[in-house]
C-alpha cells in the first residue's frame, strides 16, 4: 500500500465573532461603563447584582485571569460566591446576553485587547450611579476618607514593621467600617446587599489580603494573624 509523503495543507477556520462558549464569563465579571447606567435604569442591574471594587483592591483580571492592584474604582457585576464565575452565566450561558454590559458586547476573545485602557475615562463609578443623592456622596466621601485601601494598607505596613499603633488605628478603621453599614441600612431602609455597592465589601473581609483575619467576641473585634490552613481555604 502507497502512502502519499507529500506534505498536506491543513485549513483552519479562524473564528470571527463570539460562540457563547462562555469562558471570559466563567474568569472574572464585567467591569461596568458609563454607558451601563442605563442597564440600572432598565432594572437589568441592580444593588443586589453589582459590587463596587475600591481603588487599591486587589481585583481579577478577566483578559489573564491575573490578580491586580485596582488602579482606580471600579464598578462589577457580583460573582458567584467564592468564584469568579459571573452572576449572570449558568448553564445556558448568559442570562442577559441581550442587555450584557459594554465591556462584554466589546471584548473579543477571538482577537484579545486590552479592556482596562479606557477604563480611566468610560468606568461608571459611584460618583455617576448615585449623581444627585447628596447625602449618600458625602457619606461615601467621608468613608474613602477615614477607610481608604491606601490608608488601610499603610497601616499593615507599619504592622509589620512592629509599630504598635498600627493595630489601634486598623481596629479604628473596622470600627468605622462595621458601624457605618447598619446606620445606611436604617438611614437609607436599604437592603444588606446594597451595602457592597455603596462602601465596598467589609473591611472585616478585606484584612484577609493583608494576611489577617477579624475574629468577634461579643461586642469587641480581635485581629489575629492568618494561619497556612485559612489561607488554603
Amino acid at each position: 500500500m502507497e502512502h502519499n509523503c507529500k506534505p498536506q495543507k491543513m485549513h483552519m477556520e479562524k473564528r470571527t465573532g463570539c460562540i457563547r462558549c462562555g469562558k471570559c464569563c466563567t474568569g472574572s465579571s464585567p467591569s461596568l461603563l458609563k454607558e451601563d447606567l442605563a442597564l440600572f435604569v432598565s432594572g437589568v442591574l441592580s444593588c443586589g447584582n453589582t459590587i463596587t471594587i475600591r481603588e487599591g483592591e486587589l481585583v481579577r483580571s478577566n483578559s489573564d485571569g491575573q490578580i491586580y492592584e485596582s488602579f482606580m474604582e471600579l464598578i462589577k457585576i457580583r460573582c458567584k460566591e467564592r468564584g469568579s464565575v459571573c452572576l449572570f452565566y449558568n448553564d445556558d450561558g448568559c442570562g442577559i446576553y441581550e442587555n450584557r454590559p459594554s465591556q462584554c458586547r466589546q471584548y473579543e476573545c477571538w482577537r484579545p485587547s486590552d479592556l482596562y485602557g479606557g477604563l480611566e475615562k468610560n468606568a461608571l463609578g459611584r460618583k455617576e450611579l448615585f449623581n444627585g443623592v447628596d447625602m449618600l456622596l458625602e457619606i461615601i466621601g467621608r468613608h474613602e476618607e477615614k477607610c481608604s485601601y491606601k490608608r488601610i494598607s499603610g497601616a499593615f505596613e507599619r504592622l509589620a514593621g512592629e509599630d504598635e499603633d498600627a493595630v489601634e488605628e486598623i481596629m479604628d478603621m473596622l470600627q468605622y467600617d462595621t458601624y457605618m453599614r447598619p446606620f445606611l441600612q436604617e438611614k437609607f431602609n436599604l437592603p444588606g446587599e446594597a451595602l457592597d455597592l455603596i462602601l465596598g465589601r467589609p473591611l472585616t473581609d478585606a484584612v484577609n489580603e493583608f494576611g489577617f483575619k477579624v475574629v468577634r467576641e461579643g461586642d469587641d473585634y480581635i485581629l489575629l494573624p492568618l494561619e497556612i490552613e485559612d489561607q488554603d481555604e
